[in-house]
């Protein structure tokens, strides 16, 4: 009879013991597939922050150019207005003033 008890007891055990280890496993497997996704999204924003860093380079290598063709143009039409005014002064031999 005793040994029937004890028995149960070891039955009850090793049933909890396995109960826990399934439990375990499955908790296992439900991390492993969160740490699976979250690498995988970890991935795909390496990959568009790359991206977007070639994006910005190229951006701002086009503004880059457009501001030295704005300066260029710039510096044209000061040369234009100051030779106009040179031009002018000596046309009529007098000094005609630039309207800006």
């Amino acid at each position: 009879m005793m040994q029937d008890t004890e028995l149960g007891r070891l039955e009850g055990f090793v049933s909890k013991l396995l109960d826990r280890f399934n439990a375990l496993q499955a908790d296992k497997k439900r991390v492993d597939d969160l740490l699976l996704q979250r690498e995988e999204r970890i991935a795909a924003l390496q990959d568009e922050l790359a991206s977007l860093k070639d994006e910005r380079g190229e951006v701002s290598s086009r503004v880059s150019g457009l501001l030295e063709r704005i300066q260029e143009w710039e510096a044209g039409a000061m040369e234009n207005d100051i030779n106009d005014s040179m031009v002018g002064s000596n046309v009529e031999g007098g000094i005609q003033g630039s309207l800006f």
